[in-house]
C-alpha cells in the first residue's frame, strides 16, 4: 500500500507514520499544494496512492479544496480513487459534512490519534486485512 500523509504539523506526520510502519510506504506533504503535486507526480507514473490521510487546516490551499482537486485529477486520469481519511482536529459538524458529503473523503479522524481507531478505519476500508 501506499499512503500520502498530508499535515503542517511534524508530530502528526511522524505519528501517522508510526501507525503505517510495515502496512505502507509513506510519503509526507507539508501542505495542499505539496500534495497535489504528490498525487499528480503519482498518476503520470501509475503509482497512485492507496490512502490519502489529509489535515483541513493547511497552509495555503485548505484540505477541503486539496481534495475536490485530488477527485479531479483522479476522474481524469481515469484512476481508482484513493482513501481519503481527514485526520482533524476539527470536530466541527460542518466540517465532517463539508469532507465527508460534499468534498468526497471516506472518513474522518478527529486528533487526538489513537491507534486502534485508526487501524479499525484501515481494516474498515479494506486496506488492511
Amino acid at each position: 500500500m501506499r499512503a500520502l500523509i498530508v499535515d503542517d504539523m511534524e508530530l502528526n506526520c511522524e505519528l501517522l507514520s508510526f501507525f503505517l510502519e510495515g502496512r505502507a510506504i509513506t510519503i509526507v506533504a507539508g501542505s495542499g499544494e505539496e500534495a497535489l503535486c504528490q498525487v499528480e507526480d503519482a498518476l503520470r507514473t501509475d503509482s497512485y496512492f492507496d490512502l490519502i490521510c489529509m489535515d483541513i487546516g493547511l497552509p495555503g490551499i485548505s484540505g477541503h479544496a486539496t481534495l475536490k482537486s485530488i477527485r479531479q485529477l483522479e476522474a481524469t486520469h481515469g484512476t481508482t480513487r484513493a482513501k481519503v481519511f481527514m485526520v482533524t482536529g476539527s470536530s466541527d459538524p460542518g466540517d465532517m459534512i463539508d469532507a465527508l458529503v460534499v468534498g468526497g473523503c471516506d472518513d474522518y479522524l478527529v486528533k487526538p490519534l489513537i491507534m486502534r481507531n485508526f487501524l479499525a478505519l484501515l481494516e474498515k476500508h479494506g486496506l488492511v486485512s
